[in-house]
């Protein structure tokens, strides 16, 4: 076999190789997630450029957005908050109030089981020392805010809400505003949870 047709024979052959994957990208696309692609789709989302879109589209549209961020593991959510945070908080804010509702039930709410699991498995020192560990995370996550005074008397009682018998107590009857608030501090705890348990 000639040097030439050695060659285009491999040619052909990564051509067709590349273009197999390709065809098998575009077919999962839809089930595979990564922090810029939630970042573009909540930059993207129609309303935010003053569409006007009918409530189906609304629920469909945000329904993807959640349906990627879920995708996203713990450092890749991470990730999205350091790189997009602006623009998470900007699309968030342009949602109703129902909107807000279920992307919260939907992204938030299911770490409270996940650390609730934890947290009553783990020995009571082991536990003491995660909800400190929270609070701080908290104080920090609430550092630049305005309302610092009022804001520390409500980290005080947080804290003893959350040594309470039933550490997720506060966070279950929280606020959609103060559980979106919380979504990093609660990934993170998920994390280390998780961590302690294995």
């Amino acid at each position: 076999m000639s040097r030439k047709r050695i060659w285009t024979t491999a040619a052909v052959s990564i051509l067709g190789i590349w273009a197999v994957v390709a065809v098998i990208m575009q077919q999962t696309d839809d089930l595979v997630s990564w922090p810029g692609k939630v970042q573009d789709l909540v930059e993207q989302a129609p309303w935010l450029s003053g569409e006007k879109t009918s409530d189906e589209k609304r629920r469909q549209y945000l329904a993807k957005v959640i349906t990627n961020y879920q995708r996203l593991d713990i450092g890749q959510r991470k990730s999205l908050r350091e790189d997009a945070q602006e623009s998470l908080d900007k699309f968030f804010a342009a949602l109703t109030e129902e909107e807000q509702k279920e992307y919260v039930n939907r992204t938030i709410e299911p770490l409270f089981e996940i650390i609730d699991r934890g947290l009553k498995v783990m020995p009571a020192e082991d536990r003491k020392r995660m909800v400190g560990r929270m609070r701080g995370d908290m104080k920090s996550l609430r550092g630049n805010d305005k309302e610092g005074d009022r804001l520390a008397e409500q980290d005080r009682k947080f804290m003893d809400e959350l040594v309470a018998e039933d550490p997720m107590l506060f966070l279950r009857e929280a606020s959609v505003k103060q559980k979106i608030e919380l979504a990093p501090v609660l990934e993170d705890m998920q994390g280390r949870v998780q961590g302690l348990r294995r």
